[in-house]
């Protein structure tokens, strides 16, 4: 049986495509990340060409075979999907998208930062214990997107206000780093009125860290 499926987040991973969404089928608008049965569970390019006839953009609608549950951690979204053909559906109606907004009072838990960020990453012990989910759609405030040297990467990252909190995170969104290297290339401000789907990653050295993990800017989709 195929469900509906809005994509809200197509970011990359370990060299592959993470992708996640909100099921379109009255199942309380449930959040579901289809992960792949490969180590690291992300989605190799050359599988989403056999089965989705290319990787899925932000605000595609798939009619995707969910499978079975298999959370990890606090990644309680995590769906098996068999091996079938992905049902491409259009895109979303862009008057559709405040519906499936999230309202948390906190981005999972803030007071730790990492060197480049702020408000960006939770140790994994609290994530294990507090957390229990990991995927959001916000509407943040003062959102500007800036780009910084970390080793030898240049890496796009979001800043913004969310209910008073300032909160600077690495952006993982493949299409929304492209666009926006090219746009701050150009001069631009960096000032964007998007909404963010925001990941929780799995522990990495003690931490679990919050992600940009889809750019949804009204103006371009439909």
């Amino acid at each position: 049986m195929h469900f509906p499926v809005v994509i809200l987040a197509s970011s990359r991973k370990n060299g592959g495509i993470c992708l996640a969404g909100r099921r379109l089928d009255g199942a309380a608008s449930a959040w579901v990340r289809p992960v792949s049965r490969l180590a690291g569970q992300s989605w190799p390019r050359r599988s989403l060409q056999i089965l989705a006839g290319g990787v899925p953009g932000i605000g595609d609608r798939i009619s995707l075979p969910i499978a079975a549950s298999c959370p990890e951690g606090h990644q309680r979204e995590n769906v098996g999907v068999r091996f079938e053909q992905w049902q491409r559906q259009g895109r979303i109606d862009v008057r559709a998208l405040p519906a499936l907004l999230d309202m948390p009072e906190t981005l999972w838990r803030n007071g730790w930062h990492s060197v480049h960020g702020w408000n960006d990453r939770v140790p994994g012990e609290i994530a294990a214990h507090e957390c229990r989910h990991s995927l959001l759609l916000v509407r943040p405030q003062a959102l500007h997107f800036r780009l910084s040297v970390q080793g030898s990467d240049l890496v796009l990252r979001a800043a913004f206000v969310y209910r008073g909190e300032r909160h600077v995170l690495r952006v993982t969104d493949e299409q929304a780093c492209q666009r926006w290297l090219a746009r701050l290339a150009d001069g631009h401000s960096g000032c964007s009125d998007a909404l963010l789907c925001l990941s929780l990653g799995l522990p990495f050295n003690g931490y679990c860290y919050k992600l940009v993990a889809g750019v949804i800017e009204p103006g371009a989709q439909g």
